[in-house]
C-alpha cells in the first residue's frame, strides 16, 4: 500500500496497471496490430471491471451503502467472477493470440508478485525465506519459455505453461498456509491432459528436476529472513516475526484494557476512524468474522485523535460491541508506536504475541479467514 493522506492506494493495482502499459508499447514493438493488442489486453480490463462491479454490489448488500461499497473488496466471490469474465474473453480470442496472452498473464503475475512481501518455510527446509522472490525468479523461467514460442502456440506449450503456473501457485499456497486439499485433483487433471497431449521430453524433465534441487539448497543456505521469536522475547518492531508494543486503553464504558492480556489467543488489531471509509465498509465482515470465532479476538483500536467528536466514533460502532474489544486512542500513543500513516491498518498475532500478517487497507471476511487459520 502506499499511503496518500487518510488513504491507501494498493501497490498490487498499480503495478497492475502500469504492466499493462508496459505490455500495450511492447507488444507493438513487436509488431503486433492495435486491434490484436486490445483483444489480448481489453480481457485484464474487463476482468478488472468484473472484480469491482461485482465488489461494488455485494458491499451494497453487506454494508447497504452506496458510498461505503465503492470501498468493498468482494472477497472471493469478486474474485472468481472475474476469473470467469476473463476466461470467457480468452475463449473468444484467436487461437494465434493465445501466446501473447498467455504471456501478458504471466508478466502481470510477475510484476504483482514482487510488490507484495511474502514469507514462508518451505516443506522440510528449516529458513524462512522471501518467498515473493522465490516466486518471481520461477516466473520469469516460465516468460521466458513463454517468449520463445509466444507468437506460434500450441495446445501442448499452452498446458504446461499452465501446469508450471500452478505449481508455483501450489508451493505459494503452501508455505503461507493457505493450501486446499482439494485443489491437487485439478492440477493432476491438468498435468494429465498436457501428457496426453503433449508429452515432456525427457531433457525438460532433468532440467525441472535440477531445478529444484537448485532450489532446494539456496534456501536451506540462506539465513532466516527474520528471527524466530520465542513467548516472552524482548526484541520488539511491526515487521512479520516481531511482537509489536503492549498497549493499555480505555473501552468505551470506561474500564481499561491490556493487550498482553491476551497472550495465548491469536489476536487482530485494527486500527479504525468513524470517517475514514474504507474503515466503515470493512466493519460488517469484520463482525460477522469474529461472531463465528471463539478463537480470536478482534481489537478495534480507535484513532480517537483524529476523530471530530468521540461521540461520532461511539455511535458508529456500538452496532459491532457485542463482536470487538473496542479502544480508544485518545492520546495517539499506540498510532505512533505502531506507525499508523493510513487507515485501516491491521496485525494480525498469532498465540506468542507476534506478528504473522499485517494490512495496509480494507480487510474482509476471506482475508481474516485466511490470516487466522
Amino acid at each position: 500500500m502506499i499511503a496518500i493522506g487518510p488513504l491507501n492506494v494498493r501497490l498490487d493495482l498499480l503495478a497492475m496497471m502500469a504492466s499493462l502499459l508496459i505490455l500495450y508499447i511492447g507488444f507493438k514493438k513487436i509488431g503486433l496490430s492495435e486491434k490484436d493488442r486490445d483483444a489480448v489486453l481489453g480481457t485484464w480490463f474487463a476482468g478488472f471491471l468484473a472484480w469491482k462491479g461485482s465488489a461494488i454490489v455485494l458491499g451494497l448488500a453487506s454494508t447497504g451503502s452506496l458510498a461505503l461499497s465503492l470501498y468493498a473488496t468482494g472477497g472471493t466471490w469478486s474474485i472468481l467472477i472475474a476469473a470467469g469474465v476473463i476466461a470467457f474473453f480468452v475463449y473468444r480470442l484467436s487461437p494465434s493470440l493465445r501466446g501473447y496472452w498467455l504471456f501478458s498473464a504471466l508478466f502481470l503475475w510477475f510484476a504483482m508478485t514482487l510488490v507484495v512481501p511474502k514469507y514462508g518455510t518451505l516443506p522440510l527446509l528449516s529458513s524462512s525465506q522471501p518467498l515473493h522472490l522465490y516466486m518471481a525468479a520461477l516466473i520469469v523461467l516460465l516468460l521466458i519459455a513463454t517468449w520463445r514460442w509466444m507468437r506460434t502456440p500450441t495446445l501442448g506449450a499452452l498446458l504446461w505453461t499452465g501446469v508450471g503456473a500452478f505449481s508455483i501457485w501450489l508451493i505459494g499456497s503452501i508455505v503461507t498456509g493457505t493450501f486446499e486439499l482439494w485443489w491437487v485433483i485439478p492440477f493432476f487433471l491438468l498435468i494429465a491432459v498436457a501428457a496426453y497431449v503433449a508429452r515432456p521430453s525427457q531433457k525438460t524433465l532433468q532440467y525441472g528436476l535440477g531445478l529444484i534441487v537448485v532450489l532446494a539448497i539456496i534456501n536451506a543456505s540462506l539465513p532466516d529472513e527474520t528471527p524466530r521469536l520465542e513467548a516472552g522475547s524482548s526484541q520488539t518492531g511491526l515487521n512479520i516475526g516481531q511482537v509489536p508494543p503492549n498497549f493499555e486503553l480505555k473501552r468505551t464504558d470506561g474500564t481499561t484494557f491490556n493487550l498482553s492480556e491476551l497472550r495465548g489467543e491469536r489476536i487482530v488489531v485494527n486500527f479504525w476512524a468513524s470517517w475514514c471509509p474504507p474503515c466503515r465498509a470493512e466493519m460488517p465482515d469484520m463482525a460477522k468474522f469474529a461472531r463465528e470465532q471463539d478463537d480470536v479476538t478482534i481489537v478495534a483500536v480507535n484513532t480517537t485523535t483524529s476523530e471530530r467528536d468521540v461521540a461520532d466514533a461511539e455511535s458508529f460502532v456500538a452496532p459491532y460491541e457485542d463482536a470487538f474489544e473496542v479502544v480508544y486512542d485518545e492520546e495517539g500513543i499506540v498510532g505512533d508506536a505502531y506507525r499508523i500513516q493510513a487507515m485501516p491498518t491491521t496485525y494480525v498475532l498469532d498465540e506468542n504475541g507476534v506478528i504473522v500478517a499485517k494490512q495496509f487497507g480494507a480487510i474482509d471476511h476471506a482475508w481474516l479467514d485466511a490470516q487466522t487459520n
